[in-house]
């Protein structure tokens, strides 16, 4: 009985397999790899400084994006009770991209002081992508 059983999980991981091969590996990782991401930029309290982690990120993010066809990035930041400083915040995240070769499209979003305290620290980089021109 348990020869039949192994038996059968041993077929029908066969037929799976093999309806794998009709794709090849290298075509799922250039999908995925240039998919469209973002991520967020925080800094301190009344700063628009960039923290090491900040500037790694973006270095690391830069990288990614680069390995595709860059079609467009934002940077959005939300307004705070210093009404500079978010632009502020969005022009230090754009200078670090473009340092690191990729440039952005920077907009300030006028969200006022609603929310949670961290959200007005935080800056979103939102960047879409294409795979590579062959």
């Amino acid at each position: 009985m348990r020869a039949l059983s192994w038996l059968g999980l041993s077929a029908a991981a066969a037929a799976l397999l093999a309806g794998c091969n009709t794709m090849s590996g290298h075509d799922l990782v250039r999908q995925t790899a240039c998919a469209d991401f973002a991520f967020p930029v925080y800094f301190q309290n009344n700063s628009d400084q960039l923290t090491p982690e900040a500037m790694q990120l973006i270095a690391q993010s830069a990288t990614r994006a680069k390995s595709c066809s860059v079609q467009g990035v934002s940077i959005t930041g939300l307004e705070t009770a210093n009404a500079d400083l978010a632009g502020r915040r969005v022009a230090a995240v754009d200078k670090a991209l473009a340092a690191n070769g990729v440039t952005a499209q920077a907009t300030v979003t006028n969200a006022g002081r609603q929310g949670f305290g961290l959200l007005h620290r935080r800056i979103e980089v939102d960047v879409k992508l294409a795979p590579p021109r062959p």
